[in-house]
Parts: structure tokens; sequence; C-alpha cells
């Protein structure tokens, strides 16, 4: 007998046998009773780990730099904490410390059950000795070198998508603007290149990548004006990051430079203000808000027990293209 043969018996989630357990007082009285009377029926007792001192919060780590537009995250994670009446801390992503026996430690301090993560704090392997010390995922990415839990995008549908788009249009000299860091980039960047090859474009070799790791948003525009001069010919983008396309819009438009008649862009992500912007921006659409949810059910479920550590979670979202006004069709003399 376990948590999913109690809730089957009593009609009712494993949620709320883990309440009856956890906080009897937030479960309606006929319903708790119910529940007792089964537990008790079949000698039922939860396993060590699912007692009330467990913490009880679910924590989001993200940086100073990413807080201004993670809305969607933190509203997606706080729409399903605060049904479980769970709260939700949100914390320094530098604050982790780097000793792996000191994370434990550290999570228990801070009273966290749970943590999403969108960015590996150090080391993929640091992150995989944090996985251990406290139920985690990470969301929009996946480790190469380990397995931890994981919900992210289908990013080579995007990246394929992206190009495809481009070529029906006529362009075929594209450029990728990326920090080409992390799995979710190189895959990206592997279905751009499968597009290219399916579209008779030209693969997308080292020198028509720019890469724009670690960058602040000026010495990106600068790279990508570095990569314009060398290869005038350029008629479109592909921004992977729709963060940081309205800065790079103000610095055309200071530069003369228009869109989508001069270059066209395509983004990646359509965080919110990406419809807003003039013109509005043609980008790869993910599901954030969904993901987000998904990975604080999970850790929910991991910390009522209703779900076990040795339970995989790898989980890959569609993403849709969404076609708006930075992108226009060449004319017939503007195409090689």
């Amino acid at each position: 007998m376990n948590i999913y043969d109690i809730a089957k018996e009593a009609g009712v989630s494993i949620a709320t046998v883990s309440r009856v357990m956890n906080k009897p007082e937030a479960v309606n009285v006929k319903t708790r009773d119910r529940v007792l009377q089964i537990m008790d029926r079949h000698d039922f007792s939860p396993k060590l780990g699912a007692s009330v001192q467990r913490p009880k919060e679910l924590a989001f780590f993200t940086s100073t730099r990413s807080l201004p537009v993670e809305s969607s995250i933190i509203s997606g994670i706080g729409e399903v904490a605060f049904a479980e009446r769970m709260s939700v801390k949100l914390c320094a992503l530098e604050d982790v410390p780097k000793k792996k026996e000191e994370l434990q430690a550290y999570f228990a301090e801070k009273g966290i059950g749970g943590a999403i993560f969108t960015t590996v704090p150090y080391t993929e392997e640091h992150f995989a000795e944090l996985a251990s010390a406290v139920p985690a995922v990470l969301v929009f990415n996946r480790l190469q070198s380990a397995k931890v839990p994981s919900i992210r995008a289908d990013h080579r549908k995007g990246g394929y998508a992206a190009i495809q788009h481009l070529a029906a249009m006529g362009h075929a000299h594209i450029a990728i603007v990326d920090e080409f860091t992390s799995p979710d980039h190189y895959e990206r960047l592997a279905g751009a290149r499968e597009a290219a090859a399916d579209c008779g474009l030209r693969d997308f070799g080292e020198e028509h990548l720019i890469r724009v790791r670690d960058l602040e948003d000026a010495d990106r525009c600068a790279q990508i004006d570095h990569y314009l001069s060398r290869y005038p010919s350029t008629t479109a983008l592909f921004v992977a990051n729709d963060h940081f396309v309205p800065t790079l819009y103000r610095h055309f438009r200071i530069k003369g430079v228009r869109i989508p008649e001069a270059l066209s862009i395509v983004g990646a992500d359509d965080v919110p203000g990406s419809a807003d912007l003039f013109p509005p921006l043609t980008t790869i659409r993910q599901p954030v808000k969904q993901m987000s949810m998904a990975a604080a059910r999970y850790l929910i479920d991991r910390m009522q027990g209703a779900v076990q550590a040795t339970e995989p979670l790898d989980e890959v979202y569609d993403v849709q293209l969404v076609v708006r006004a930075s992108t226009r069709m060449l004319e017939k003399e503007e195409r090689d």
C-alpha cells in the first residue's frame, strides 16, 4: 500500500493525501477523516522524510540581470505553488555554495524543499551534486555530462523553423547570433543547419556564427556591426535571444538600418513585449509558463513523496513560429 493506493481508494488526489499527512488543517474534515480511516485500515505509515518537518518552500534561482524578463516563469511557478498553499523564494544564483559539501546545509537552512534553475550556477558537475542535495529541475536547458530532471523546448525544431521561414522569403545570406554555451544553443544550431541543407542554402560555418557570450549589449551590437561590415550582402539575422532584440532595434535605428527593409530579424522565445516592438518581432515561441508550471508540479510531487528521485524527468515541449513584421519577402532582384 502506498500513497497512490490510498488516494485511489479515497477518491482524492495524491496531493490531498499528502496534505492530510503534512497539513491536515488545510483539508475538509469529512475528506480528512475518510483518508485517515483508509490509512488506519491498511496500517499505512508514510515513509521517513514525508513528515511535517520537511521544508515546504520552492525556490527559483535567478540573477539580477535576468530578473526583469522572467515574469512568466515566476508566474507559472507561483500559480502551482500557491494552489498548494506553498511559498516561493526568489534566490540569487550567485549565492549557491560552490563546495558540494555545503549544498545540503545551505538548502536546509533556507527551508528550500525544491529548486528551479534556468541556468547552471557553475559547472555541470556541480549542478549534478546540487540535484543530489535537493530536488531540483533545470528548465529551458539540459546537461550534457549528467542526467538531472529537465524541462525544455524543442530548440532543434525552433532553429529549423527560423531558417526555413527566412529561406522561404528569399533570404540566402543569414547569420546566427547566439551565445553558443549550452546544449540548447547547439540544438538550435543543428536545426538551423538542417534547414539550410534542406532549403539549399550554404551551411552555417564558424564565419557566419556571431558569438556574443559574456558580452554586454553594446559589445554584442559591435560584434554584429563587425560581421555586417565583413559580409554586407547579409539580409537576415536569427537572433536567438528576444531579450536582446529591443537593444538591437535601437542600435539599428540610430545607425539608420531599417527593419525589415534593410535587414530581416527572427528572434527566439517570444518573451513578453516581443509583439509590442516596432516592427513586431517574428520569433520562435516556447510555452514558458506551462514549462515553469510543470517544473513546480514535479518538485511538489517530489516533496510530497508522490514521485521518487529515481523516476526520470526529461520533458520536451513543442515550439511555434510566430510570424509578425520583422521579416519580409525579398524582391526577385534582391536575391542571388
